[in-house]
């Protein structure tokens, strides 16, 4: 899928994290001997990497994931070096590209009303709308993962 190397993402990660294959598979749900395969070309399941992108806090994986899965560009992985991993930097980063991104999807709204419309306005204000789901994606799973509240809990709003 996509143009994202998700092997090579899997093997940074593991790096970045200290991981060895035994903790991958636990964490993903899978053996070592499955791990093992990965790095030898056998594809990574969907699932397996949905369960360790929600279980890692790794904001770097948690975006090549999304990309992977939803065939997105890989230029949304450069969210995760323009701001510092630490939460409340994700979180003023979130803010910073969602007053961003307010101009740019106000423009493509007046750009679509018209007869005419200018395509590049229109897929500016969806470029806009695309790092800012990105960055606050990535902040909100680092935020569940320090706060330690599961993402299931954080999506369906639970309390407790």
């Amino acid at each position: 899928m996509g143009d994202i190397n998700i092997v090579k993402e899997v093997l940074d990660m593991q790096d970045r994290q200290n991981f060895n294959d035994t903790d991958l598979a636990a964490i993903a749900g899978t053996s070592k001997t499955t791990v093992g395969k990965w790095f030898k070309g056998t594809p990574i399941k969907d699932e397996y990497l949905v369960n360790l992108s929600n279980a890692i806090d790794d904001t770097r994986f948690s975006l090549a994931v999304n990309c992977y899965l939803f065939n997105l560009p890989p230029v949304l992985l450069n969210i995760s070096s323009e701001y510092n991993q630490e939460t409340s930097s994700l979180l003023i980063g979130t803010q910073i590209e969602d007053l961003n991104s307010d101009s740019a999807i106000e423009n493509a709204l007046k750009e679509i009303s018209k007869s005419n419309p200018d395509e590049n306005i229109i897929k500016f204000g969806i470029f806009k709308m695309f790092r800012t789901s990105s960055i606050m994606r990535a902040c909100a799973t680092a935020m569940s993962h320090r706060y330690h509240i599961s993402l299931k809990q954080a999506v369906l709003g639970e309390r407790g």
